[in-house]
């Protein structure tokens, strides 16, 4: 099986980046319900994919 694509996921602090957030914000996003699950790529690597993240993010963005 073939290594995953780095530019398809991202971490948890590139997440905080992209949202202006503290990383710790990002892992209690993590627990509710609605937020992408991540993907644990290795022991000490927790991922999240990016379309998902981004579908995400679209819909907190979204009108109402």
């Amino acid at each position: 099986m073939p290594a995953p694509d780095a530019a398809e996921y991202l971490s948890a602090q590139a997440i905080a980046d992209m949202t202006s957030v503290h990383v710790a914000t990002v892992w209690e996003w993590a627990k509710q319900p609605g937020f992408p699950a991540p993907y644990r790529l290795s022991a000490k690597a927790t991922r999240w994919k990016r379309r998902e993240f981004e579908d995400w993010l679209e819909t907190k963005r979204a009108p109402r």
